[in-house]
């Protein structure tokens, strides 16, 4: 199912985030939203051999929010996110996210019914 087939469904996909770094973003986001998709999908990517970070992904239901986002731990470093969805449910993220972690906007491709942004988390040290 893509984002648009729902319109509050967000898909968030972490590039540059190790597996712990991933689950801190994941779980900083379902204490605030529910999954739309499987617990296994989220973070499941292991770090390939050289300890190199891949592509992790996970659909979030962003209709109303459910929480506060809380952080387990401090990110370890920048973490890539590129969010996609409805305007108003990538909005509800994008907000989420800048209360939990020091946000920078990278950029955003905006279309009829829906829209991209690309963001980065730093640590809040950094």
């Amino acid at each position: 199912m893509s984002p648009s087939d729902n319109g509050t469904q967000v898909l968030v996909v972490l590039t540059g985030a190790d597996a712990h770094d991933a689950r801190i973003v994941f779980d900083a986001l379902g204490t605030a939203f529910a999954p739309a998709g499987p617990d296994e999908n989220r973070a499941a990517a292991e770090d390939d051999a050289a300890g190199a970070s891949l592509l992790r992904s996970a659909l979030y239901e962003a209709g109303e929010q459910t929480g506060h986002p809380e952080v387990a731990s401090p990110l370890r470093t920048a973490v890539n996110v590129t969010l996609q969805g409805d305007y108003g449910a990538v909005d509800r993220l994008c907000a989420t996210l800048a209360d939990a972690f020091r946000l920078e906007k990278v950029g955003e491709a905006s279309g009829d019914q829906e829209k991209e942004v690309e963001l980065r988390l730093h640590p809040h040290d950094s």
